[in-house]
C-alpha cells in the first residue's frame, strides 16, 4: 500500500521587543528531513515550498500527497534585549497555521493538526491534489508573556507539484 510523502521543516523564530512593550518578529525555514530521501532540498530559507521541484518518486511506493512537519525551534533570541523567550505553536489565542486557499479553492484537502506532546510541532497534511499554490500563514505564542501571539510573515508558499 503506497503512503504520502513527508516533508520535514525545522523553523527558527527571531523575536523583536519592540519599543512600545509589544513583541514581533520573523522566522527561517529549513529542510530538515524527506521521504523519499532523494525528493531533493524543496525548501527556501523564507518558507517557500517548491513540491514543483521535487524529484520523480515510486508510485507504487508514495502516493501524490506531502504531509509537512513543522518543528519550532525553542527558546527564541530576542533583540535588542539580548535574552530568550520560550515559544510555542499559536494554541491558545489562535490557530498554529491558517490555510490561505487561491480562489476556486476552499483549502478542505488540508488537515493542521498540532502534537499534543510536543507544542513546538504542527503538521500539514496536504494532499496537494488540485495543482493550485496555497499560502500558510503561521503563527507563535510565547508562553511567557501571556501566550503573547504573534502572526508571522511573510506567508509560506507551497508550490503544486
Amino acid at each position: 500500500m503506497p503512503r504520502n510523502r513527508s516533508l520535514q521543516i525545522a523553523v527558527t523564530f527571531n523575536c523583536t521587543h519592540l519599543p512600545n512593550g509589544e513583541y514581533g518578529g520573523t522566522a527561517t525555514y529549513a529542510q530538515s528531513a524527506c521521504d523519499p530521501p532523494d525528493m531533493g532540498n524543496l525548501v527556501d530559507a523564507d518558507g517557500t515550498i517548491h513540491l514543483d521541484r521535487a524529484a520523480a518518486y515510486d508510485a507504487n511506493a508514495y502516493t501524490q500527497n506531502v504531509d509537512l512537519q513543522f518543528t519550532l525551534a525553542s527558546p527564541a533570541q530576542v533583540t535588542p534585549d539580548n535574552t530568550t523567550l520560550p515559544v510555542n505553536w499559536a494554541t491558545h489565542t489562535g490557530p498554529g497555521v491558517t490555510i490561505v486557499a487561491p480562489p476556486g479553492s476552499n483549502g478542505s484537502e488540508f488537515q493542521v493538526v498540532a502534537s499534543p506532546g510536543n507544542p513546538n510541532v504542527i503538521d500539514v497534511i496536504d494532499r496537494d491534489d488540485d495543482s493550485n499554490v496555497y499560502n500558510y500563514k503561521p503563527a507563535v505564542e510565547l508562553p511567557t508573556v501571556n501566550n503573547y501571539y504573534i502572526s508571522l510573515d511573510p506567508q509560506i508558499v507551497n508550490r503544486a507539484n
